[in-house]
């Protein structure tokens, strides 16, 4: 196979290149295709004023051709390099957990950014750091993809109570690597349809022992991140494993992880079960709040995070699709609504309609997604909907 020719700047032209056309200048045959070139041929053809050539790379010419491909270039910034690696991670954040979305406050919500890109930036300082980012596979892995949801959570949590930038950085370290130790727990229990048997959920508990183990030296500052790791199923009011304490016994980042890991679990789909609604999610977590959550990590909660994220699209009751524009704090899941769908999925044109939901307990929330799910087709409220779209098939845009 017939080898392809590189133009190199003479300026760029070192002994040993292989010529790949024969060399000629005013008419003249200079040097013949296949010519090695050598330090004295490359002074002479600088002298007569050749400005590039025609040349072969070798295998062992690679370091070379890599250094003139980037010769006219620079390689990016730290800094550009640290903001690329936080859009990557954020990826891995559903858009309705990311912080624009999710928090109640912008004031939270820039803190919150202003964290992340704080811990992108020990992520990539650190090999230890690193290490433990690249074994989660940025928590891609089924048993993690909940992780970054509290880790966001987590850091609104914090910002509601008042942290300062040091002491989120510390939590958002502890809260992104807390279920580390699922990594070691028996994926074929994991990946289990059905209900765990007591054994098998036995052999699961253990990951929180193997996340304290995998986290001990993590940094030589802070012992958070292991204390998080084995202490995030310990319950407020007693009865969690492993060592069953209660109250404040349990760090307080302990606390909040626990709260916020017990959400986005419930928001993300398992092998056995669908994503919960938020009102649900809420519900239970509500419920638990005089056996297994801290009541003021509940508070912290509800008022820094937002259980339908700004940009939802709620799926009403009355088949009609609507979006939320005011989040009351005392009733969290009665927002009130615009209706921008018509239950046939139209897209609403003109004045639409605003219901405040908790004057209005005969209506219902029955799923919610992301607006860019939604059609696009406009409709007027004085139009007819049309007769043959069945709703049934649309409805699975929300669900």
């Amino acid at each position: 196979m017939r080898q392809p020719e590189f133009q190199v700047p003479i300026a760029k032209a070192v002994p040993g290149m292989i010529l790949s056309r024969n060399l000629e200048f005013n008419g003249q045959l200079l040097l013949r295709y296949g010519m090695e070139l050598d330090s004295e041929r490359i002074e002479k053809l600088r002298q007569i004023g050749i400005s590039r050539l025609h040349i072969h790379f070798s295998n062992q010419d690679l370091k070379l051709y890599k250094s003139l491909l980037t010769s006219q270039d620079s390689p990016p910034s730290y800094e550009r390099l640290v903001e690329l690696a936080r859009d990557v991670i954020l990826e891995f954040v559903p858009p309705f957990a990311r912080p624009a979305s999710c928090a109640r406050s912008q004031e939270v919500a820039e803190m919150v950014e202003e964290v992340i890109g704080h811990t992108v930036d020990v992520l990539l300082s650190s090999r230890r750091c690193f290490e433990l980012l690249h074994l989660t596979r940025f928590f891609q892995i089924t048993a993690l993809r909940h992780c970054p949801v509290a880790w966001v959570y987590s850091l609104c949590v914090g910002a509601g109570l008042g942290y300062n930038l040091p002491t989120l950085l510390d939590l958002s370290l502890a809260s992104l690597f807390y279920d580390i130790g699922m990594l070691k727990a028996p994926q074929r229990v994991l990946a289990k349809p059905g209900q765990l048997t007591e054994l098998e959920f036995a052999e699961v508990k253990k990951h929180v022992f193997f996340g304290r183990r995998m986290l001990e030296d993590f940094t030589d500052f802070s012992n958070n991140a292991a204390i998080v790791a084995f202490e995030h199923h310990e319950n407020y009011y007693g009865n969690g494993y492993p060592k069953n304490k209660r109250g404040d016994a349990i760090n307080e980042f302990s606390q909040i992880v626990s709260l916020t890991d017990k959400f986005a679990a419930l928001l993300t789909s398992r092998s056995y079960r669908d994503r919960l609604q938020p009102y649900q999610a809420y519900e239970l977590l509500l419920s638990q709040t005089k056996s297994a959550v801290s009541p003021r990590v509940f508070v912290a909660f509800l008022k820094t995070v937002l259980l339908y994220p700004r940009g939802s699209m709620l799926r009403l009751s009355t088949g009609e699709i609507a979006e939320p524009v005011d989040f009351p704090l005392h009733l969290p899941t009665r927002p009130t609504v615009q209706v921008t769908h018509t239950p046939h999925g139209e897209e609403m044109v003109g004045p639409r309609r605003v219901i405040n939901l908790m004057e209005h307990p005969e209506l219902a929330i029955e799923s919610f997604g992301l607006a860019e799910e939604m059609p696009r087709t406009p409709y007027s409220a004085e139009d007819e909907a049309p007769q043959h779209v069945e709703a049934k098939p649309r409805r699975a845009l929300l669900e």
